[in-house]
């Protein structure tokens, strides 16, 4: 179907067109990895790639013992993908006068995409926490972060409202052993919510910077959250080359 060197990127393309087009009814189940695989002429790990860039970004869901089932969305406006070959720092640089808050840390059901992201059924608990960051009296970020619940026996910092180094993240991954493989980052413009204006003190229907960010393991999701940045914040971000040019 297609030659050996097609990338995860262009199948998650091709079955995210025939969903938007509801050629793939919503509920439908999707092909497996092992048929992707074959179809393709891609290893599995690659056809497996594709199928969790489908999750994170809401096209399909994980069905138990199933594999994964459309979810049908409509056609984005448009889709502009910068691949990193590297890391980015986690979270923000803050200045010295910022204030980082946790607001809450719980067990609580998933909402909206959450469960299909984290890989459980709609409702079913997980772990949220909130955070906003505050420079004097303005409120310069919000954030949401999902986590699976079983996370919370092996790091128990998750369910505090504290904030200390190393960050969550690395204490998850200190405690499975395994190291986050992807990190995708999605940007948006949207328009600000009655319960997010009030938090930045702006009126309803401002615009928004949302960042939505989705850490894999290589076994599952370990992170799925949400960042918004109201306006006249600047995100500013760096990217440096991973190649060592002095071999």
């Amino acid at each position: 179907m297609a030659s050996e060197s097609v990338g995860y990127l262009a199948i998650a393309d091709h079955y995210r067109r025939l969903i938007a087009d509801r050629q793939i009814a919503d509920g439908e189940r999707l092909p497996s990895v092992r048929k992707i695989a074959d179809q393709w002429h891609v290893a599995t790990k690659t056809a497996q790639r594709a199928l969790q860039v489908l999750r994170m970004e809401g096209f399909a869901s994980p069905v138990t013992g199933l594999g994964f089932a459309a979810r049908f969305r409509p056609h984005e406006s448009a889709v502009l993908r910068v691949k990193v070959n590297g890391t980015r720092q986690r979270g923000e640089q803050y200045a010295a006068e910022d204030e980082a808050l946790i607001l809450s840390a719980e067990v609580t059901p998933t909402t909206g995409p959450a469960g299909d992201v984290l890989g459980v059924e709609p409702g079913r608990p997980a772990i949220l926490r909130t955070g906003m960051v505050k420079r004097g009296d303005k409120v310069i970020r919000m954030s949401h972060s999902w986590f699976p619940i079983e996370l919370g026996d092996l790091v128990p910092e998750l369910l505090t409202v504290e904030s200390t180094p190393p960050g969550n993240v690395a204490r998850i991954e200190a405690a499975t052993g395994r190291h986050t493989v992807v990190t995708a980052d999605h940007f948006t413009v949207d328009l600000l919510g009655l319960q997010l204006a009030q938090s930045f003190g702006v009126p309803q229907g401002e615009p928004v910077l949302t960042r939505t960010t989705v850490r894999h393991d290589g076994l599952g999701v370990i992170e799925y959250g949400t960042t918004w940045f109201p306006r006249h914040v600047v995100l500013a971000v760096e990217y440096t080359d991973a190649v060592d040019h002095a071999n």
